[in-house]
C-alpha cells in the first residue's frame, strides 16, 4: 500500500512523496493489559512511523473505549472478532472451538496477505498452534522456535528455543541455530554468527544423550560452532546464538526477567537508604535506570517466531505500552529486511548437512 505524504522542506517549500506503507495487525485483547496498553502502545508506533498502517483485532467495543481519549488516526483499523483466547483454552483446540478470536483472525490476515505481520501478547500455545496451521512452516523446517535477543557485550546473542518446544532432537537443534543465526544477522548486523550449544559443562560427552547427539551434529553441520557453553557464561558474550530446548530457553529467560528486576529493587532500595544528598540520589538514580533500561524486555519489544511462513511477533504476557510499540517495530524491521526469504534461503542447505549426516 503507497500513500501521498505532505512534506516541508528545508526553505520552507512543500512537495509531495509518495511513500510505501506496511499493514501490521496487531491482537488487542493479548496480554495481562490489554486492550488499553496495547492499544496505546499501538498509536505511540504510528505517532512516531507514520509508514505503519495498523488493524486492531479484537472486541470493537471494548477497544474503541481504549481509543476515545485519542484522536483515532486513519491509518488504524479495527476487525471486529466475538471471541477472545483465553490463558487457560487449550492451544490445540483453539483453531477449531474460537475460530473468530483476535488471534486466529489476525494471523489468518497475513495469510489472505491483507497484512505483512501480527503481534501478539496473547497465549504462546495458542499463537504457535494457529501460526502453523494458517502460514504453515517454511519448507524445511522441522519445527518453528523462539529466538530470543539478550543485550550483553557488544552486540548481544540470540537464545533459541526459548519456549516453543518443550522438547528437541539434534536435527532441531540444528535449525535453531541456522534460523537463530539469521535473525542475529538481521538485527544486529552480525555476519556468520558464532553458535554455542547451552550445557551443564563444556565437554562434548555433557548432557543427556539428546545433547551429546546434537553436539556432534552441529559440530558437524554449523562451521561457526563453538561447542557447549554453561549458562555461567552466557553473559560474557563469547557467542552470538545459543541453542536448547525451550522448556530450558523459557526457564533462563524467566530467572533473567526476575533477576534484573531483583537488583534493580534492590539498588534503588540502597540508593534510597544511604545517599543523603536528593541531587547525588537523582543523579545515581538516572545512571542506574539508564543502564537497567538496556537490559528490560520492553525495550526490545517481543520475539519472533522463526520457522513459520510469516511475521509473527510474541510479546510478553504483561507487555506494557512501550513493550508493544517496540514490538511492531521489530515486525516491521523484519519484513524490510526480509527475515522470512533469508531463512528460506538458508534451511535448504541446512536440511542437506543434516540428511548427509544423520
Amino acid at each position: 500500500m503507497s500513500q501521498l505524504w505532505l512534506l516541508q522542506g528545508p526553505a520552507g517549500n512543500y512537495a509531495y512523496q509518495l511513500a510505501i506503507t506496511m499493514r501490521i495487525v496487531v491482537d488487542a485483547m493479548g496480554g495481562d493489559h490489554a486492550p488499553s496498553e496495547v492499544i496505546k502502545g499501538a498509536l505511540e508506533a504510528v505517532s512516531i512511523d507514520p509508514s505503519i498502517d495498523l488493524t486492531l483485532t479484537g472486541d470493537e467495543s471494548k477497544i474503541q473505549e481504549s481509543l476515545t481519549d485519542s484522536n483515532e488516526p486513519s491509518s488504524v483499523d479495527i476487525h471486529h472478532t466475538s471471541q477472545q483466547v483465553e490463558m487457560t483454552d487449550r492451544p490445540s483446540q483453539v483453531m477449531k472451538q474460537k475460530p473468530d478470536s483476535s488471534i486466529v483472525s489476525g494471523i489468518n490476515l497475513i495469510n489472505k496477505d491483507k497484512a505483512k505481520a501480527f503481534v501478539s501478547a496473547g497465549s504462546t500455545g495458542a499463537i504457535l498452534a494457529a501460526s502453523l496451521l494458517l502460514l504453515g512452516r517454511i519448507e524445511g523446517v522441522k519445527r518453528p522456535g523462539l529466538g530470543v535477543f539478550i543485550p550483553v557485550g557488544k552486540t548481544g546473542f540470540v537464545l533459541c528455543d526459548a519456549g516453543a518446544n518443550s522438547e528437541s532432537k539434534p536435527t532441531h537443534f540444528v535449525q535453531f541455530a541456522s534460523m537463530a543465526s539469521k535473525y542475529m544477522t538481521h538485527i544486529q548486523g552480525v555476519e556468520n554468527p558464532s553458535v554455542g550449544l547451552l550445557n551443564i559443562g563444556t565437554e562434548e560427552t555433557k548432557g543427556t544423550e539428546v545433547y551429546v547427539e546434537s553436539h556432534e551434529l552441529m559440530k558437524k553441520c554449523i562451521p561457526s560452532f563453538k561447542g557447549n557453553i554453561e549458562s555461567r557464561y552466557l553473559f560474557e558474550g563469547n557467542v552470538d546464538v545459543i541453542v536448547c530446548d525451550g522448556f530450558l530457553g523459557n526457564n533462563i529467560v524467566k530467572l533473567a526477567e526476575g533477576w534484573i528486576a531483583h537488583v534493580h529493587r534492590d539498588v534503588s532500595q540502597r540508593l534510597k537508604d544511604q545517599v543523603n544528598s536528593a541531587k547525588e540520589k537523582k543523579l545515581f538514580k538516572s545512571i542506574f535506570s539508564k543502564a537497567m533500561q538496556h537490559f528490560e524486555y520492553e525495550e526490545y519489544g517481543g520475539v519472533p517466531l522463526l520457522g513459520v511462513n510469516g511475521v509473527v511477533i510474541i510479546c510478553h504476557g504483561s507487555s506494557p505500552a512501550r513493550a508493544i510499540k517496540n514490538a511492531i517495530f521489530a515486525a516491521k524491521k523484519c519484513v524490510e529486511t526480509d527475515l522470512i526469504g533469508s531463512i528460506k534461503d538458508d534451511i535448504s542447505s541446512t536440511v542437506s548437512l543434516i540428511e548427509k549426516y544423520t
